[in-house]
């Protein structure tokens, strides 16, 4: 009989153990996690302001409005942080020109910087070049006789390709700096 128990015992802390290596707080991912939209309005009221107002037509147009009307500037990343309530979280901006497209997401503190010309190159492309100045002017080219021919870069390609195919989100961290573009882990 003790050698049922023993038995019973070993297979009860065993089904323990697999359990809790597959609850969510000890499998925590290191894959991205979206963890959702901002409301802007409750962010702004809980650092002091009257709420939020969208000026314009970029996702930088979002600011907080204090009580007598004036403008100031916000972070969507203080503002994921404080909305998920964790250190982990970042902005993405879907879309500059789609001031309602930030998503808050979960990623290891980890930054790598997009390798954009290797990526090129290894798809076929003979370098990456800088058309203009914001994030979206990166290109793939290819230099013939003809000129040269651009092509549009993925960044969510760029990225997997530089981390090596691992799960990550591209992301900038100032749409008027053609360097900041991040893969976040």
């Amino acid at each position: 009989m003790r050698s049922l128990s023993k038995v019973l015992l070993a297979l009860l802390v065993g089904f323990t153990g697999v359990l809790a290596a597959i609850s969510p707080a000890a499998a925590a991912s290191t894959t991205p996690q979206q963890l959702g939209g901002l409301d802007l309005g409750a962010y702004c009221r809980s650092i002091g302001y009257a709420g939020a107002a969208l000026d314009g037509a970029t996702a930088y147009d979002w600011h907080c409005v204090a009580g007598d009307g004036s403008r100031h500037d916000l972070t969507f990343e203080a503002a994921c942080r404080s909305a998920y309530g964790t250190g982990d979280a970042v902005d993405r901006i879907g879309s500059f020109t789609d001031p309602t497209s930030v998503r808050c997401w979960r990623v290891t503190p980890t930054v790598v910087t997009p390798a954009i010309d290797d990526y090129c190159v290894a798809t076929g492309h003979s370098a990456s070049i800088l058309t203009g100045t914001t994030v979206y002017d990166w290109h793939c080219v290819n230099y013939s006789r003809g000129g040269p021919t651009y092509f549009d870069v993925s960044l969510p390609a760029v990225c997997r390709h530089t981390v090596g195919g691992s799960a990550t989100i591209d992301r900038f961290a100032d749409y008027r700096d053609a360097g900041s573009w991040q893969c976040r882990v």
